[in-house]
This record gives structure tokens, C-alpha cells and sequence, in this order.
């Protein structure tokens, strides 16, 4: 982890899981308990509790924590080997990031697509108003 309890500079693994709701992540290092940064797909945009409650998008969760917030993205882009994210006040206040953070991603070349393509994914998920404004990955 980075000095002082802050997110690493360099994520060196990224995944998925399909298997009950769709989630992409990176994280520090394999090891089960280093920090992490989770994108959860919305998987219930329609009921009308989880609109209430602002749940019907999709979700970060920042371990080892497991911070969370609903939305809150305003900006999402890979440049090369760098993710950079922009988040809302209120989002980076919630799960204790930086409004703007980037991120080396030392990851191979089937990670970096596979983060891609997960970002993409979950990040257009749920409500249209919290996709984010600059999406590019």
C-alpha cells in the first residue's frame, strides 16, 4: 500500500468474475490481502428500492476495507499503461481516494484488455446519469 494508508501507484494484477454479478478489478499484488479497486456491474437498474436508495448503478469497492460507493465516475481513461479515474466529491470522500487518482498499470497485455473491456461494461451498467462523462479505455 502507499505511504500513509493512500492507494499504490502501480496496480500489477487485474481479473474478472462473472459468475453471479459481473465485477473487473485490479489490484496491488496477488496477494488475497493487498489493496484493490472493484467495479461491480448494476445488475438490478429497475427496482424501484434500489432507485431509491441511489443503488441502481453500477458500484466501487475499495479493499482491504471494502469501501463502497454507487456510482460516481466522472472519468475514466487507460492512456497507455495508466488508468486515470475522476471521481465525484462525494464518491472519492466514500471510499477514501483522491478525487483524481492515477494508476501505472505493470499488468500483460491480456489484463490491460481485459480491464478495458470490463470498464467499458461496468461503467455504461445502471442508471444513465452516472456514466461517466469522459470514457475512454
Amino acid at each position: 500500500m502507499g505511504d500513509n494508508g493512500s492507494p499504490p501507484r502501480v496496480l500489477r494484477d487485474a481479473g474478472e468474475d462473472d459468475s453471479d454479478v459481473y465485477v473487473v478489478g485490479v489490484r496491488e499484488t496477488t496477494d488475497a490481502e493487498s489493496w484493490s479497486l472493484l467495479f461491480m456491474e448494476c445488475y438490478d437498474a429497475d427496482d424501484e428500492q434500489e432507485i431509491e436508495l441511489g443503488m441502481d448503478t453500477y458500484c466501487l469497492v475499495v479493499g482491504p476495507g471494502q469501501a463502497t460507493h454507487y456510482g460516481g465516475v466522472r472519468e475514466c481513461e487507460i492512456r497507455g499503461r495508466e488508468l486515470r479515474l475522476v471521481l465525484a466529491e462525494d464518491a472519492a470522500d466514500g471510499l477514501g481516494l483522491p478525487v483524481e487518482q492515477r494508476f501505472v498499470l505493470d499488468l500483460p497485455a491480456h489484463q490491460l484488455d481485459l480491464l478495458g473491456r470490463g470498464l467499458l461494461r461496468v461503467l455504461t451498467s445502471g442508471r444513465r446519469d452516472a456514466v461517466p462523462r469522459r470514457l475512454d479505455v
